[in-house]
């Protein structure tokens, strides 16, 4: 018994996640095909999206009074993204050495930190600009201008939140789960190209969050948050699902 103990011991040491057994086969299946329904449908949802013209808040309300879909977009955005963050808990499960999943654990910390900011951020525009909208076009001219400054407040209240989550829910990930892969078994392009996109985009949004007149904020939001980001989470999902075909082993 003395002996059985022991034993047990030194799995539950060995094994740090919780819950019961997961074959490794399973954890890749699962994580890759998240990352590839999230990362597409986040793509899709962005681009439905468009980009608002934030900095004109009167333009802004016409973006929106023109797209009936806008809240929509944004509830079913924040839904895609928690499917993409369970896909990088499986990137984490899949890690088998000791520093690069240590690396991973705090990629997953600064995800779901990121994702609860963007979630906030996100369904608060979604149906604040809508509502202001609507009841700009029905206003009268000299009550329109008060909800034009309302909807820039929202715009400008939002804009910070926006520019974390960018950061914490997309770049700090990538970044560290591309240092992660580098050390791990995963393809070294992937790891680089995962340390890159990462770096650049949480630079870039802290870039924008001090000085707002960088660059352009699509090429943030985008061409990196909604592109190239999405792009290399479809990457490794793929990744995962070749991996998968042989790995039975427990995670």
């Amino acid at each position: 018994m003395a002996a059985s103990d022991a034993r047990a011991g030194v799995s539950d040491r060995d094994h740090p996640q919780a819950g019961p057994p997961l074959t490794a086969a399973l954890n890749l299946k699962t994580g890759g095909v998240c990352l590839i329904v999230g990362a597409a449908v986040f793509a899709i949802l962005r681009v439905l999206h468009g980009d608002t013209p934030a900095a004109d808040a009167a333009a802004a309300l016409n973006f929106v009074r023109n797209r009936p879909i806008y809240p929509a977009v944004h509830v079913f955005a924040v839904l895609a993204a928690l499917v993409v963050v369970i896909g990088l808990l499986a990137v984490a499960r899949s890690l088998s050495r000791q520093a690069s999943w240590l690396i991973a654990q705090a990629a997953l910390v600064s995800a779901t930190v990121g994702l609860a900011i963007f979630a906030v951020e996100s369904t608060s525009e979604g149906l604040a600009l809508p509502a202001l909208a609507s009841a700009a076009a029905h206003a009268d001219p000299s009550q329109r201008v008060e909800f034009v400054r309302v909807a820039h407040a929202v715009v400008a209240a939002t804009h910070g939140p926006s520019l974390a989550a960018m950061a914490l829910m997309i770049g700090v990930p990538l970044l560290l789960l591309g240092i992660a892969m580098v050390l791990d078994v995963y393809p070294i392009w992937l790891g680089w190209a995962g340390v890159v996109i990462g770096g650049t985009t949480a630079l870039a949004a802290v870039g924008l969050f001090l000085l707002p007149s960088l660059f352009p904020g699509f090429l943030l939001y985008g061409v990196l948050g909604s592109v190239i980001a999405q792009l290399w989470l479809l990457a490794t999902g793929i990744v995962m699902l070749r991996r998968s075909r042989g790995a039975p082993g427990e995670v």
